[in-house]
């Protein structure tokens, strides 16, 4: 398989990697699971309806690492309004993703949407 250029520059040097420390105005996300052969995490730190801070962390493939990468890239700095449009489509045409692994936008954005979901959640 091979991979376009972006994929493999983030791959190479990610960015955003981690997570964010559990407090006020934090939510993690999960996507995928073990069985599945990907696991994606994106905590987000939201302040005054936006994104200050995204993180993310990745057991999977090359595409699965630059998905959370980009995702995370995309949200930190969003509005909440910016953030829930996100889409997959856009994900896999910022990467050139092949069909074989447009699944891993998915479950990226899904992860950033699940984090979103859970921020101020006691």
């Amino acid at each position: 398989m091979r991979y376009s250029d972006e994929v493999l520059r983030r791959v190479r040097a990610p960015q955003r990697v981690g997570t964010l420390p559990a407090g006020a105005g934090v939510g993690s996300g999960e996507s995928g699971t073990l069985d599945q052969g990907t696991v994606m995490r994106i905590d987000v730190r939201v302040d005054r309806a936006r994104i200050v801070e995204a993180r993310f962390k990745v057991f999977g493939c090359s595409a699965a690492i630059a998905s959370a990468s980009l995702v995370a890239e995309w949200l930190e700095g969003a509005s909440l309004d910016e953030a829930s449009a996100l889409a997959p489509a856009a994900v896999v045409q910022a990467l050139q993703l092949g069909p074989e692994r447009e699944d891993m936008a998915r479950m990226a954005i899904e992860a950033a949407t699940r984090a979103l979901a859970k921020v101020n959640e006691p």
